[in-house]
């Protein structure tokens, strides 16, 4: 699977499926917003060249913001729904949230690799980033299908 096919699928599948009892109409709609805006960064820091890292840089230190925004968002509908949840469930809960979290400082080191890296290097800087945005992928997917499961 290829770069962008990653980012794709990460895109449709990964990002912000909130706890059932948490979905609103607008909390999906921004969630589908912010997946399309992060999804759209990804691909373009794919596709730009060392010419154009400033810019790639950029939208990678947006992305990431707005993966913040949303990790938190997460956590916050969480806190509102753990009295209603079971012990499994909130054990589960946690140990996702945790896993993203990792993921998610992960890709902020490869982010630092990116924005500290030689230019001579910009490919293999690029290609660590890519990978370390498909293991947060991942890890949101899993946090996805047990939240669906409940």
């Amino acid at each position: 699977m290829t770069f962008l096919d990653t980012l794709r699928a990460a895109g449709l599948a990964a990002l912000l499926a909130m706890p059932a009892a948490a979905q609103e109409t607008d909390a999906l709609t921004t969630a589908d917003e912010v997946r399309a805006e992060i999804s759209d960064a990804m691909d373009a820091i794919a596709a730009y060249s060392q010419q154009e890292r400033d810019q790639a840089l950029t939208e990678a230190r947006e992305a990431l913001n707005q993966l913040d925004a949303e990790i938190e968002r997460r956590e916050q509908a969480l806190r509102e729904n753990w009295s209603e949840m079971s012990d499994a469930a909130r054990a589960t809960a946690e140990a996702r949230l945790r896993d993203l979290r990792q993921a998610r400082n992960r890709l902020g080191e490869r982010y630092g690799a990116l924005e500290s890296g030689a230019s001579s290097a910009w490919d293999e800087l690029k290609t660590g980033f890519s990978d370390a945005w498909g293991a947060f992928s991942e890890a949101w997917s899993a946090a996805d299908e047990d939240a669906s499961n409940k």
